[in-house]
């Protein structure tokens, strides 16, 4: 008989418990401390809250920080949610608030959700986020509380109270209108909030030293698919929003092949004076009547690209003509008109805008104003012709920066409007009249044109808002603006 599988025989218990210890051998206890449910699942949550909080205003990590803290602090609670009834509490709320957290994302890809803010149910949502938000602090401190009773350690939990007290008082003053910090306010503000972010992952790992287990609530969705599928359906939903409303609504119609009939007189004259023919096609009967008895017409051609560093060769899709017709009368009383024209092929992704700096104004006290800024918008399609009114048209007041004068007050003609995905030959123009209160003013006028040229613009923003914050054309910037004018002196020619 085999002698080995007689000593198996007389002693199988021990041979069998060093069999499983071989195979089964228990990893070391740091190890083990690494892959607790406790340690794993607030790590997440303290790293989400910081990630949180964290404001960094370039690159768009100001958005997609506090998204991945908000899905960090998810992932986390959803294993403790059970632990305690604070827990438990924090997590319904947190619900609540990724449910209002998904709307503002969201809702911030579509144009005018400034306004919508200001309105009561606006406020009362961003109310019911910031309460939602000190909530958390709230559960977290009492949470924490229960579970160190649970270890057997003393109750104290002082960080996570500090948290709520340094995030109430940073709210109130920034509701105070605090929004300009010394260098040495901020210091102080960091170092309380490390410390306070010290003082929790201390005692997060006081508790998982002195042995406290929990008992993590099932999950059916793993972490990875879960926190992908949230961030994919953010995504997906910035996208629908952004692509479909990213436009102005317009009324276009079909324009009316007769609407020149009967002015041919008058076109006559006003092409015999040299007004360009192209412009002329595109006025509506009342702007041409307005030109009746010119006596002078004056025009200014140029193209524009929609580059900062442009050469010979740099297409230049953007053609402006500039005219001024001059009347007859006792006074010298003036039409201008401002008429743009993009190359086919131009890519409009969501809105336009312009500003007027007009004679009246830019040269005020030569000029009085004799009729409000006027016209219309128009482009092609299978050979037909439509229009459209501006989406609005009008005098804005607005304060902005200036480069170098800082914050300034405006009053200006300002026009906002989209052009179609899919229309060819888009163009405008806008048309106002002046009369010379006194002889030898220059005439000068000017249309400031703001083009967006980037399809995915977040937060939303409008040609006209871009235009009306004072920001100006850079690198990177999803808008650009051509400023052009029409500039002579009357009486010198």
């Amino acid at each position: 008989m085999d002698d080995r599988r007689l000593e198996f025989r007389q002693q199988p218990d021990l041979e069998l418990e060093d069999l499983l210890a071989e195979e089964l051998s228990i990893p070391p206890e740091d190890v083990l401390r690494e892959v607790t449910p406790w340690r794993r699942a607030m790590s997440r949550i303290l790293w989400g809250l910081v990630l949180s909080s964290l404001t960094l205003n370039f690159w768009g990590l100001n958005y997609l920080l506090p998204a991945l803290g908000h899905i960090l602090i998810l992932l986390g609670l959803r294993t403790l949610r059970r632990e305690n009834r604070c827990f438990r509490a924090w997590w319904c709320a947190l619900l609540v608030q990724t449910g209002l957290y998904a709307f503002r994302a969201i809702h911030m890809a579509a144009p005018g959700w400034q306004e919508f803010d200001k309105t009561a149910l606006g406020m009362a949502l961003i109310g019911a986020e910031l309460a939602l938000g000190f909530l958390q602090f709230f559960c977290l401190w009492l949470g924490l509380r229960q579970v160190r009773r649970g270890a057997g350690l003393s109750p104290g939990a002082g960080s996570a109270l500090a948290l709520l007290a340094f995030n109430v008082i940073l709210t109130a003053l920034i509701g105070m209108g605090l929004t300009q910090i010394s260098w040495i306010f901020f210091a102080v503000i960091l170092i309380i909030y490390i410390r306070i972010f010290r003082g929790l992952f201390k005692l997060s790992r006081e508790l998982d030293e002195a042995g406290y287990t929990v008992r993590p609530a099932l999950v059916r969705i793993p972490d990875l698919p879960l926190a992908l599928g949230l961030a994919g359906a953010a995504l997906a939903g910035l996208a629908a929003v952004s692509l479909t409303c990213s436009r102005l609504p317009m009324d276009w119609q079909p324009a009316d092949p007769a609407e020149h009939s009967g002015l041919e007189e008058i076109e006559a004259h006003l092409l015999e004076l040299g007004f360009p023919e192209e412009v002329l096609a595109d006025l509506t009967r009342s702007d041409i009547l307005s030109c009746a008895g010119a006596v002078r017409v004056e025009v200014e051609r140029e193209r524009h690209s929609l580059t900062m560093g442009w050469n010979n060769s740099t297409p230049k899709p953007l053609a402006m003509t500039h005219v001024a017709v001059e009347l007859a009368g006792e006074r010298k009383s003036w039409h201008i008109f401002h008429h743009f024209a993009w190359d086919s092929g131009t890519k409009f992704y969501g809105s336009e805008s312009f500003q007027l700096w007009t004679l009246y104004d830019y040269m005020e006290g030569g000029w009085r104003k004799l009729a409000d800024p006027a016209g219309r918008l128009l482009y092609d399609r299978d050979g037909t012709t439509y229009w459209s009114p501006y989406h609005s048209l009008g005098v804005e007041a607005y304060a902005a920066d200036s480069m170098f004068f800082g914050p300034q007050s405006y009053n200006d003609p300002m026009a906002s409007f989209s052009f179609p995905q899919n229309g060819e030959h888009c163009r405008g123009y806008v048309t106002y009249a002046a009369e010379a209160v006194e002889e030898g003013w220059l005439l000068s006028s000017w249309i400031n044109y703001v083009h967006q040229g980037k399809i995915f613009v977040y937060p939303a923003q409008t040609a006209r808002e871009w235009q009306m914050s004072g920001a100006w054309n850079g690198n990177g910037q999803p808008f650009f603006c051509v400023q052009t004018a029409i500039q002579f002196r009357p009486s010198a020619q």
